[in-house]
């Protein structure tokens, strides 16, 4: 059994079950780019483009006020069902995998722990990497207070990508430290892109940017979490 992940029948479940809920968030954010006109108004440039988001039914459009409410309720309903159903699906289907997923958890985390450190290291590939992200950074910083809407698309399309390189660049951290990195990195690159939104000219509503960053990030973070496991995976499996 593996020390530091637990995996209880119950856990596996749990785990499945939020898999199933993240891959219906990623439909509903995906939906986005279908139901809306020609992208959105995801840069503050074109307000007058329609936008609606929701799988399988429509949550939320522009210009529907839902009697007062932000949301469909019944739409809302719907979607949690699916949602639901769709996470008790993959809980079942992690439980019916668990003997071999146990395994799994053992040899990767053998392979991947290491002791803590009193300070954090970096490999010199670590520290070019560091210094593009610093420079990027910089140049973000610059076009953001001129009001330009091509940071909010790069915090858009590459938020997910940058806050990983910031997470694992630091050598001789164990996976918690690693969140703990990355949780704070994540509230601080979200609150830059409301910062950018509320300089453009219209300015954008901080919920709006709020609204796509999930468009926006919700499907990536999946693929990011996808591409880490699936090559932590064969990394380990592939040196035994």
């Amino acid at each position: 059994m593996s020390p530091t992940i637990v995996t209880t029948p119950q856990r596996w479940f749990i785990r499945g079950f939020l898999v199933g809920i993240l891959i219906s968030g990623s439909l509903n954010a995906i939906s986005y780019f279908f139901r809306s006109q020609r992208g959105g108004n995801l840069l503050g440039t074109s307000p007058d483009h329609y936008e609606a988001l929701g799988f399988p039914r429509t949550l939320w459009e522009t210009g529907n006020t839902y009697g007062g409410l932000f949301i469909d309720l019944p739409g809302l309903l719907v979607n949690a069902l699916f949602a639901a159903v769709l996470g008790t699906a993959c809980g079942l289907l992690t439980q019916l995998f668990r003997g071999r997923l146990n395994d799994l958890i053992a040899r990767l985390d053998q392979a991947i722990a290491v002791p803590r450190r009193g300070t954090l290291q970096f490999s010199l590939r670590g520290l070019l990497t560091v210094c593009a992200l610093a420079a990027v950074a910089a140049a973000g910083a610059h076009y953001a207070v001129a009001g330009s809407p091509v940071v909010l698309g790069i915090i858009y399309a590459l938020g997910p990508w940058i806050l990983v390189l910031i997470a694992f660049l630091p050598m001789g951290l164990a996976w918690q430290q690693r969140v703990a990195v990355l949780v704070p990195a994540a509230l601080l690159l979200m609150l830059a892109a409301v910062a950018v939104g509320g300089a453009l000219n219209p300015p954008l509503e901080f919920d709006k940017v709020l609204l796509y960053i999930f468009v926006c990030w919700t499907p990536q973070s999946v693929l990011v979490a996808l591409v880490l496991t699936v090559s932590l995976v064969f990394y380990h499996t592939a040196s035994k």
